[in-house]
C-alpha cells in the first residue's frame, strides 16, 4: 500500500495529508486517521488522481463538510479526496430571458460561502438552506432542503465526472429529486451546478437570512457537535417526535446524546465515539419500532472499514 500512496502522491498539483484524524473533517467531531487526505488544487489534478486512484484499485471516498457522516474510530485504510482547493468557483452568467441570472457553483464550494455571495449579487432562490454545514456538492447529492425549500428547486444543471471518467452536464428535465436524493447515481461524481436565480435586493436578502439563522439557533442544539438530522422523517410523521414520545430525549451513551432541544439530532458532549453514536442511533431505531412499529431510516451515512462508495458527502 505504501507504494501505492506514494505514486498517488507523485501526481502533481495535489495536497497531501497522510494519517490525517477524520476527526479534523467531520461535524460529529469524530474519526480516527485514514491512509490518506488528498486536495487537488486544479481540475485537471482532480482527474488525474482520481484515474490514477481507479487503475491502482486504491478505495477512496469524496468528502465535502463531512456534515452528514459518521467516521470510524481507528485507523482506516482509505483515501479521502476534498474538492475545496479544485472545485470552489462562484460565477455569474449572463441574464436569462425569465429575466433571472444563471449562478454556477463548484461542488466543493462551502453553502454559506455561495449564500453569502447570492446576497451580494443580489439573487434569491438559494436562502432557505442558510445555515446548513455543506458544500455545494453534498447539498446536491441528498438535495438538502428545509420547510421553506429545497437546493434542487433553482437547480438548472448538474455537471458531472461519470465512473467511465467521462465528464458530462445533466439537466435539471432529466433528474429525479425526491425527500433527501437528486437521484444521482452513486458512482457519479458531482463537480458543479448552475442555479436559476431571481433578482432580489441585497437588504432584503440580508435579513430573509438572518431570519433563518434565527430560527435555527432557536430550533437546533448549535452548541455541541452533530451530523444535523439523524434519520428522515417517516411519511407523515415527524422522526423527533416519535424518538422523544418513545421516552429518549436526553438519553445518553458515553458522551453521545440524543439532544434534549431536538430529538431527531445526536449531539457529542465532548469526547463521544463513533462506537457509541451507532449504538445510540440503533437503540433508537429498537425502542421507536418497538413503541410504534415503525422503522426509521437513516438519515446520515456510517461509514466503515468495508466502505467503497465514491459518491460525494
Amino acid at each position: 500500500m505504501n507504494s501505492t500512496l506514494s505514486t498517488l502522491e507523485a501526481i502533481a498539483d495535489v495536497e497531501i495529508l497522510r494519517g490525517e484524524p477524520l476527526s479534523r473533517h467531520t461535524t460529529f467531531r469524530v474519526g480516527g486517521p485514514v491512509r490518506m487526505v488528498a486536495r487537488p488544487r486544479s481540475e485537471r489534478a482532480l482527474f488525474a488522481f482520481l484515474n490514477a486512484a481507479k487503475e491502482l484499485g486504491v478505495p477512496f471516498i469524496v468528502l465535502g463538510e463531512g456534515s452528514n457522516v459518521l467516521a470510524p474510530d481507528g485507523p482506516w485504510d482509505m483515501v479521502v479526496v476534498q474538492l475545496h482547493l479544485a472545485l470552489s468557483e462562484l460565477v455569474v452568467g449572463s441574464p436569462t430571458p425569465q429575466g433571472g441570472k444563471i449562478l454556477y457553483a463548484g461542488a466543493g464550494a462551502r453553502l454559506a460561502d455561495l449564500i453569502r455571495f447570492c446576497i451580494k449579487e443580489g439573487l434569491e432562490g438559494l436562502e432557505p438552506l442558510a445555515g446548513a454545514p455543506a458544500t455545494v456538492g453534498g447539498a446536491l447529492f441528498m438535495n438538502a432542503s428545509t420547510s421553506l425549500g429545497a437546493i434542487s428547486d433553482p437547480l438548472a444543471t448538474i455537471d458531472l465526472l461519470g465512473p467511465d471518467g467521462q465528464k458530462r452536464s445533466v439537466g435539471r428535465g432529466e433528474l429525479n429529486p425526491g425527500y433527501r436524493t437528486m437521484g444521482i447515481s452513486k458512482n457519479s461524481l458531482i463537480l458543479g451546478a448552475g442555479f436559476h436565480l431571481r433578482p432580489c435586493e441585497t437588504t432584503v436578502l440580508q435579513e430573509r437570512v438572518e431570519a433563518i439563522l434565527k430560527r435555527r439557533r432557536q430550533s437546533q442544539p448549535l452548541r455541541y457537535p452533530s451530523a444535523g438530522s439523524v434519520f428522515k422523517n417517516p411519511e407523515g410523521r415527524f422522526a423527533g417526535e416519535l424518538i422523544e414520545k418513545a421516552g429518549l430525549k436526553g438519553f445518553r451513551i458515553g458522551d453521545a446524546q440524543i439532544s434534549q432541544k431536538h430529538a431527531n439530532w445526536i449531539v457529542n458532549r465532548g469526547k463521544a465515539t463513533a462506537k457509541e453514536i451507532l449504538e445510540l442511533i440503533e437503540k433508537t431505531e429498537n425502542e421507536v419500532y418497538g413503541t410504534f412499529g415503525v422503522r426509521l431510516e437513516r438519515e446520515i451515512r456510517i461509514l466503515d472499514r468495508l466502505y467503497r462508495n465514491p459518491a460525494l458527502c
